[in-house]
């Protein structure tokens, strides 16, 4: 991948507090896989991980798949289901394209817990810019 390209997709991770400790696992055209420590400056109210990160991380993957084809892009569209909470451990973010189109690229994003279990599922519909 050429170091522009690499450069873009990691300026990804440092848009949201708390995403500092976000690390990439794998990057490919129309992939991306995270991986986050949640600590206690990510819990919300209640004692878990706060919605509003859980859903950042998911865009910021769904973001950096879509980089990674080379084309700037932004979020036209969301969707997201919290299925289990979370409040100590490590948690993977995984971004898959299932459509690429000329100007839309729309992703499944997941999110599992360290026994590999699902904890949210959402839909990103990209809007794809410039070629970089």
């Amino acid at each position: 991948m050429r170091p522009e390209i690499m450069e873009g997709i990691l300026r990804h991770i440092q848009a949201i507090h708390g995403t500092e400790r976000v690390k990439l696992l794998e990057i490919a055209p129309g992939h991306a896989k995270l991986s986050v420590e949640v600590l206690p400056d990510t819990l919300n109210f209640y004692g878990n991980a706060h919605g509003g990160f859980l859903f950042s991380l998911c865009d910021i993957a769904s973001g950096m798949s879509a980089y990674a084809l080379e084309r700037t892009n932004v979020t036209q569209c969301s969707s997201i289901n919290f299925l289990r909470a979370v409040n100590t451990g490590t948690i993977y973010v995984e971004a898959n394209a299932i459509h690429k189109g000329r100007k839309t690229t729309v992703n499944q994003v997941t999110i599992s817990d360290e026994k590999e279990q699902l904890l949210v599922t959402a839909a990103f519909t990209m809007f794809m810019g410039d070629a970089i």
